[in-house]
Order: structure tokens, then C-alpha cells, then sequence
């Protein structure tokens, strides 16, 4: 486990090569549209592969090709092995995958999670042309599919079998919506606000790629058109009970509904891989999951608000973060600056601190995700542990023509 800092300047550097990477007057396949078909060769469905070197993976979505992967290959943990290697043979795209974020998250352990972020051994097999399936299956526990940087989805419910989303405690996942479980998994409950895709999310038509389903279909984002989110459809092209639908562009496939019930997937709709389930997940059962949330947050609001609730994207913002020390039930509120405020993708480049007032400043990247409500994330240094406070859906990046 790397210490704040180190992960602070990893990704930083990691941010400041992609910059420079897309400003560049060459820029790489994966920040240009315009992939001249005729050097890839077809291995099956929407896949296609460079016959040049580097060997490059494209998804053929719609009328693009599209590099999914290239700039998530990069060794976020420093170990000198990539986040993720890419193959495939006659059926299937295998991905290695060491399941490690290459985005900010939260320093675990802390008060709200005891476990650490470990780096993981994955192998998962996606069809290269998936097939509907005749009945839904059910979600296992565990991993269920993955996103485009290696980590992996699971499905909404936590150990206990209470949705990890709804009706628990805020501060069980970080302002990325992921965590570790207790064997050091990282992984996502819900619209992974922090993966990183080289395509701009703006809410101006379809959102991207963010992942696929162990069954091979991929996973997009929240947004189906224009200021239309897909989980607002209704009639024939309403999302099924699995959060997925067909149109002629693309064939079947999932998006993510932020604030919705099952978040990511809610079963699979299409011939699962077996080899990419384990342990008592082989054994599947029929039917989509359903809801179990009850109530609200266990733990009282701590971060009692977040001011303004939206910015612009492209600018920097200073934000006011009201905290209110009666609701500091669990852990008392320490006194002092914060070390660390991070709201959504954003972390905080300054924090100050006036009685019950911290005022933080966050620049807003111009290809910032928007329309979708994030999380903000306080952590202060503890003797133990980092005491964690946590708010959820309290700020959203806006298109550019709002106010």
C-alpha cells in the first residue's frame, strides 16, 4: 500500500502524461477518431487488432474505432508490471488484469473501512461476439464484470447482502465509489465516477465504453443522448430489469444508472463466461436481482453541506464544505485542517479550515463527466487511522451552457 503522497504523485504523473499525450500534434489512436480501418484486422464481433506494433485492441462502436485500453495499461502501483495485458484466441478478448485504481481513492484502512487496497492476479475471458441468452442470470458475489482500468464491478449488495449503495452507511465507499473488500479487491458498487476513459462523457450524445459484462457485453455510461439519461427511458427503449437494451447502432448492451437500482448490472442478459466466475459463483441462479435498501445512512450527516452543488467544467472552484460536529457520533471531528478533501474525481489543491467551514479549491478538467451526482470524501489524520467523513450525491459537474 503506497503512502498518500506517493499515490498523490503517481497519479499526477499519470495525469499530466495523458495531457501531454493528447496535445501532442501526433496524437496517439486513442485520442483520434480517425483509425484508418485498413491496418486493423477483424478477430471477431466489434474486435479488431493492429497488424502493427505495438499490438493495439480496438472496439469498433458505431462508425469508431476505439482504443479502450491503451492508456489504462500503465503501472499505477509502480511494480514495473502494466494494470492490464491484453491477448485473445479463437472465442475470447483475455485480459490480466491487476485490479489496482489508477485514479485517487480513499488511504485505507481507515475509520470507515478496515481493509487495505491489495494488487490482484486476475484473468477474465470476454466473448469476442456475445449471444443473448434465453433466460437472465443472476449476479454472482464478487466480481461481475470489469471496467476499462482493470478494477472490477460487483454487484450492489455487500457481504451481509444489504445494498451497499442505499441504506448504508456513507462512508463505506470512497468519492471514486469503490473500496477494498477483505482480501484487498478495489472494486465498484456503483457508476465509477473516476474511471478514466480517453473519450469525453459530456452528456451531449451516448456516453462511452466504461467496462463490459462477464457475458461480453459492454457497459456505458449513464447518458443515451443528449441530455437524456438512459435510465429516464420509457416504452421499448426503457433499460430491462438487467440495466440493458438494444438499439441498431450498437445491438444489446448495459449502462450504468446513477442514483438507480442496480446501479450497473442487474443480471446478465446475454451467455455468461464461466472461467471468469469462482467458488460458489459457477453455480448460478436464474432471474435478476432485486432491491433491499431500507432507511437512509446509518450514521448521521457530518458533512451537512456542500456549496455550490455544481460548477462548470474546465475552471477552478472554491467550495465550501459545512461540517457539523453533533453528528460526529462514531468519531468525534478533529480539530484542525484536513489532510485530504476530495469530491468525486477531484481532490482538493487547497484546504482551509474556520470553525465548522472548510474552504477547498478544485480545478474541473474540461473532459470531466457531466450531469452526474458525486461524492465528497474528508479525510484528517488520526493516531490509528484516518478518521473518514462522507457525504453522498452532493455535487454535480454541469454542461457548459448551464449556469
Amino acid at each position: 500500500m503506497f503512502s498518500f503522497s506517493t499515490r498523490v504523485l503517481l497519479f499526477n504523473t499519470l495525469s499530466g502524461l495523458l495531457l501531454l499525450l493528447c496535445a501532442a500534434p501526433s496524437q496517439p489512436a486513442f485520442c483520434a477518431d480517425d483509425v484508418d480501418p485498413a491496418t486493423l484486422r477483424a478477430i471477431g464481433g466489434h474486435w479488431y487488432v493492429s497488424q502493427q506494433q505495438p499490438v493495439t485492441y480496438y472496439y469498433k462502436d458505431t462508425d469508431r474505432w476505439l482504443d479502450l485500453f491503451s492508456w489504462h495499461r500503465k503501472d499505477s502501483n509502480a511494480d514495473g508490471i502494466d494494470n492490464i495485458r491484453i491477448s485473445h484466441d479463437e472465442t475470447c478478448l483475455i485480459i490480466d488484469s491487476q485490479g489496482y485504481p489508477n485514479h485517487p481513492t480513499a488511504i485505507f484502512p481507515n475509520s470507515g473501512n478496515p481493509n487495505s487496497i491489495q494488487v490482484q492476479n486476475f484473468r477474465f475471458r470476454f466473448p469476442l461476439k456475445p449471444e443473448m441468452s434465453e433466460r437472465i442470470t443472476r449476479l454472482p458475489m464478487g466480481p461481475i464484470g470489469m471496467a476499462l482500468n482493470g478494477v472490477v464491478f460487483f454487484n450492489p449488495f455487500e457481504q451481509g447482502g444489504m445494498n451497499a449503495v442505499a441504506g448504508y452507511s456513507e462512508v463505506w465507499l470512497d468519492s471514486c465509489c469503490g473500496h477494498p473488500q477483505q482480501t484487498g479487491v478495489y472494486h465498484y458498487h456503483k457508476y465509477p465516477v473516476c474511471v478514466k476513459s480517453p473519450f469525453k462523457d459530456d452528456g451531449k450524445q451516448h456516453s462511452p465504453i466504461i467496462g463490459f459484462a462477464f457475458d461480453g457485453f459492454p457497459v456505458y455510461g449513464p447518458w443515451e443522448s443528449a441530455k437524456q439519461m438512459a435510465k429516464d427511458l420509457t416504452g421499448d427503449a426503457a433499460l430491462d430489469v438487467c440495466n440493458g437494451h438494444q438499439d441498431q447502432e450498437r445491438g444489446y448492451h448495459y449502462h450504468a444508472t446513477p442514483g438507480r437500482f442496480p446501479y450497473v448490472l442487474g443480471g446478465y442478459h446475454g451467455v455468461v463466461e464461466p472461467t471468469n466466475l469462482r467458488g460458489p459463483g459457477r453455480n448460478l441462479q436464474q432471474g435478476a436481482i432485486e432491491d433491499n435498501a431500507s432507511g437512509e445512512s446509518r450514521l448521521p450527516k457530518v458533512i451537512a453541506a456542500v456549496v455550490p452543488g455544481s460548477a462548470v467544467r474546465g475552471k477552478q472552484h472554491r467550495l465550501t464544505l459545512t461540517l457539523d460536529p453533533a453528528k460526529a457520533t462514531r468519531s468525534p471531528l478533529p480539530d484542525g485542517v484536513p489532510e485530504w478533501v476530495q469530491i468525486g474525481p477531484f481532490e482538493a489543491t487547497s484546504i482551509q479550515r474556520e470553525g465548522n467551514q472548510v474552504t477547498v479549491e478544485i480545478n474541473i478538467p474540461e473532459d470531466s463527466s457531466v450531469g452526474v451526482l458525486m461524492d465528497c470524501h474528508i479525510e484528517f489524520k488520526g493516531n490509528d487511522r484516518r478518521i473518514v467523513f462522507k457525504a453522498n450525491d452532493v455535487f454535480r459537474v454541469t454542461m457548459d451552457e448551464d449556469p
